[in-house]
């Protein structure tokens, strides 16, 4: 025979043996800056006194042996660590053929950057970036 187990009218009791707060814990604080570095989040442009800036140029080469007629153009989005280093390249709209979407990758994960800043402290960025590939006469 099935009996329905039913919960009691209380609250249960903690390890402590007194009922828990039913008080909505404090808010956590606003991260800072150290924080946000330790934590690993990649701060987008708009939060940044100062947006990361590539060290060189960063000329983008067709992939070998492709060829294409007309303008691609793709957007990426680069994660940027608090030492100017390329940690990864996402595609944020994937309208790239693989192998130039490949290329664009490959050439930003070997740029190096100045980091991004807030208030003059290097924090992970993260940023977009329109790619173009033009072969228009």
């Amino acid at each position: 025979m099935n009996e329905a187990i039913h919960a009691p009218d209380r609250a249960p009791l903690s390890a402590s043996g007194q009922e828990p707060s039913t008080e909505a814990p404090p808010a956590a604080p606003p991260l800072s800056v150290p924080a946000e570095i330790d934590s690993g989040i990649y701060m987008p442009r708009s939060q940044l006194s100062t947006p990361p800036v590539a060290k060189t140029a960063i000329v983008l080469e067709p992939p070998p042996g492709e060829l294409a007629a007309g303008r691609l153009v793709g957007i990426l989005l680069l994660f940027i660590d608090e030492r100017g280093h390329v940690q990864r390249v996402d595609a944020e709209e994937s309208t790239l053929p693989s192998a130039f979407e490949q290329a664009a990758r490959e050439a930003f994960m070997a740029a190096e950057f100045s980091p991004g800043e807030v208030d003059g402290h290097a924090v992970r960025s993260k940023q977009r970036v329109e790619v173009i590939f033009d072969y228009t006469p």
